[in-house]
Parts: structure tokens; C-alpha cells; sequence
């Protein structure tokens, strides 16, 4: 979802540090200009923020800026002294609050991945909460009951279960009209079952599966700095939230997404990763350690599948038969070694290969297992052959069948 200056002014209250401003009274004023611009007043009443919609000249300082280069500013693309030296931003006013200001918040997290189109969004979590509420957002709506409106960020993190409402509801981002009771039992619901976009890699699948394969026992916080992009871990015995964001002061495991992965999956030692500097930990090392053990291990049948192809080879009936065999299933590539009866495989896929088959996991899995037709599954497209086709037959029929 790209960036709006609009969307950027209404994090700022969920990002604002009250600690780092008490005793302090001031406003900042942003007269944005330009197709999405608008008029932003800030403001600072002795630790509480809070933003409004209008223009407020008498403000303790002003900054004017176009929309395009306030979306380059808060993106990081645009350095803010360079902004000033050549006139992109002007301020007035206390310009030492301008330098200061941005201390006063925290910096957005990263986006994670591809995110869900609003309608499709908005029509799934009113699902979870049956009828009685109505979703507007600019000129679209959805669902029928007591009205709900506001801009789309602040509808996002209240539907997705990540901002509570009392803040945005007296900031102005959400308006609603009918029983704060429904809206605070609906909140519950969403607060419950939070939808959150992990990034599309290995690390973000094994953050998706989390809860999942959470076992239980577990109680405390920690947080998960997975690629710079913090998530909060919240254990209770009987259940397990997930949500971005910090955690002040408590335990916090930073880790890289590829080494995260292997984490979960059993592969990687955290003793000896910390040993060789691969992760960071804060506050008791024991303490982080025992977290990972109330968890069942990432493991994907297609991957089990495609590692177990050595013990399953059958030298006798693959002969003089020499190949370089791809798999592509989903995000998993795989390439397979036969010469001179032994066969090897490797965790990526190297090119060129004399043949390669691709498919989705579960029609990989079915294949291997004898539940598919291999004919059927080629002639609907179930499964694609680049290459000799008549060659994957030969190696098809040199491993012995898994059991379902």
C-alpha cells in the first residue's frame, strides 16, 4: 500500500512517546500542499498528543511542505537538512521543536508484504463479528448497523486488531455513531484474531505459523526482531498472541529472516548462533533459549519429501541413468544429483537442469504419496514439466514411495 500524507499523520499518535515529552506544551503545525496535501496542527499538552485536521497558524512552530516530498521525508528518501537547505520544507517558529520533534515518536515499522485490498479486508473481519456494524471509508462502505468511518489507517489498525479505538476516536481518524458497547465487543473479537501482514519470505511464513504451533505452558513477553521489523510475543499458557511492534524493557531476540527460518525449523542451534554472533539477545539468555521450546517445528511435508529422495533411491533401477532434476514447489527449490548409482540432493535450485518439475505443495505431496495420478496431475496442469518429460519419468520410477 503506497504511503499518503494523510495515512503518515494518522500513525502518529500510535507512534508517539509519551515519556519523551512530559512537562512539555507545545503544536506543531504542517500545511501540507499539493494534490493529498492538507492541514495538520499537533499537539503536545504535557505527555498527550493529539492531532487535528485544520490549520493553526498561531502554532509554537509551522512547516510547509509539498505532499510529495512530506511522503519522500517520511520514507527516509529526502534528508530533512537537505530539505530545509533547498527550500522543500520551510519552517517558522521554534525551530529547534522542528529538530526535536521527531524524537518525541517512534519510527513506523517496515511493511511486511502485499496488502489485502480494503473491501476484502473490511468483508472478513466484520465476518468474525457477525452483523451490526457498517464500515465506511472515503465513498465505500460495507456491512449494515451502526456506522463506522474514518480514514483508512486508522480503519486498518482497529479492524486488523492492532490500535484500540479510544485513541483514534478522540484524535478524530475514526468517527462512530451507535453503542460504544458494539464497537468495544467487536474490538475484542478483532483484538482476539488480529490480522497481520509478515513479510513474503521464509522468516515471515515461520512468523504466520507461530500460533499454530504453539504448544502452550509458556507465560512472559518477548520481542522478535526479525530482519530489523519487531514483532511482540505475548505467552500465556494457554495461548499465544502475535502483534509488531516493541517490547520496553523486556526480553528481545534480533535475528536474521533466513536464520529465523532455520530456527523454527529445527536447523539452527541458538546457544551456538549466539556464539557466533548471528543473533542478538537482550536480558537473560537462558530465559530467550526456553521460548523456543514450547514451539513444534516449522517443518513443510514438501521439504521432508524432496530431502528424503536419498533414502529413498533405488540404485539398481536408476541403472547408468545421469540427471540434474529440478523441483520448483512453490518458494521451495530443490535440485537432484543421479550419476554413477548415488543420488544427492541440494536446498536451491541450480540451472540448467535436464528436467524440472513444478507444483504446488500439496499436489507435489499427493504425487509422491501416490494419491495423484501422475498423468492426470499433467494434464491438468497440476504439475508442470520444463524440459524432457519422458527423462522425469525414468527418475519418477528410480525412489521408492513414501507413506501417505
Amino acid at each position: 500500500m503506497a504511503m499518503t500524507v494523510d495515512g503518515i499523520f494518522s500513525l502518529m499518535p500510535e507512534l508517539f512517546l509519551p515519556e519523551k515529552a512530559q512537562g512539555l506544551t507545545v503544536s506543531v503545525y504542517y500545511q501540507v500542499t499539493g494534490e493529498g496535501g492538507g492541514d495538520y496542527a499537533c499537539l503536545i499538552e504535557n505527555g498527550a498528543f493529539s492531532l487535528k485536521r485544520e490549520a493553526k497558524p498561531d502554532a509554537t512552530s509551522v512547516v510547509v511542505i509539498g505532499a510529495e516530498d512530506w511522503i519522500a521525508l517520511s520514507e527516509g528518501k529526502l534528508d530533512p537538512m537537505q530539505a530545509f537547505m533547498t527550500g522543500k520544507l520551510k519552517g517558522t517558529g521554534d525551530l529547534g521543536l522542528l529538530q526535536k520533534f521527531p524524537k518525541f515518536f517512534k519510527k513506523p515499522q517496515k511493511q511486511g508484504g502485499p496488502v489485502k485490498a480494503l473491501k476484502d479486508l473490511v468483508s472478513a473481519r466484520l465476518a468474525l463479528v457477525g452483523t451490526g456494524l457498517k464500515v465506511t471509508v472515503g465513498s465505500e462502505s460495507w456491512g449494515e448497523g451502526a456506522e463506522l468511518t474514518g480514514d483508512e489507517a486508522a480503519v486498518r489498525g482497529l479492524i486488523c486488531g492492532l490500535s484500540e479505538p479510544g485513541p483514534a476516536l478522540l484524535g478524530g481518524q475514526l468517527r462512530f455513531a451507535g453503542d460504544l458497547g458494539l464497537l468495544r465487543k467487536a474490538w475484542k473479537t478483532w483484538a482476539a484474531e488480529p490480522e497481520i501482514t509478515y513479510p513474503a519470505t521464509a522468516g515471515g511464513k515461520a512468523l504466520a505459523t507461530l500460533r499454530k504451533r504453539y504448544k502452550g505452558g509458556a507465560s512472559g513477553t518477548l520481542e522478535v526482531k526479525v530482519d530489523g521489523v519487531s514483532y511482540r510475543l505475548d505467552f500465556s499458557p494457554e495461548g499465544l498472541s502475535v502483534r509488531p511492534g516493541e517490547v520496553e524493557g523486556g526480553f528481545a531476540l534480533g535475528i536474521t529472516d533466513a536464520d529465523f527460518a532455520a530456527l523454527n525449523a529445527g536447523k539452527l542451534n541458538l546457544v551456538a548462533a549466539l556464539l557466533a554472533g548471528a543473533i542478538t539477545v537482550k536480558g537473560d539468555m537462558s530465559q530467550v533459549a526456553a521460548y523456543t521450546a514450547y514451539f513444534d517445528a516449522d517443518v513443510n511435508p514438501a521439504q521432508g519429501l524432496l530431502e528424503s529422495m536419498p533414502a529413498r533411491f533405488n540404485a539398481e533401477k536408476a541403472g547408468d541413468l545421469e540427471a540434474a532434476v529440478g523441483y520448483q514447489i512453490e518458494d521451495l527449490g530443490y535440485t537432484l544429483f543421479i550419476r554413477n548409482g548415488v543420488c544427492m540432493v541440494f536446498p536451491r535450485l541450480l540451472k540448467p537442469c535436464d528436467t524440472m518439475l513444478k507444483a504446488k505443495a500439496e499436489d507435489f505431496i499427493a504425487l509422491s504419496t501416490g494419491t495423484l495420478n501422475a498423468q492426470e496431475a499433467f494434464m491438468t496442469g497440476k504439475i508442470q514439466i520444463e524440459g524432457d518429460p519422458l527423462l522425469m519419468q525414468k527418475v519418477a520410477k528410480c525412489f521408492k514411495r513414501p507413506e501417505a
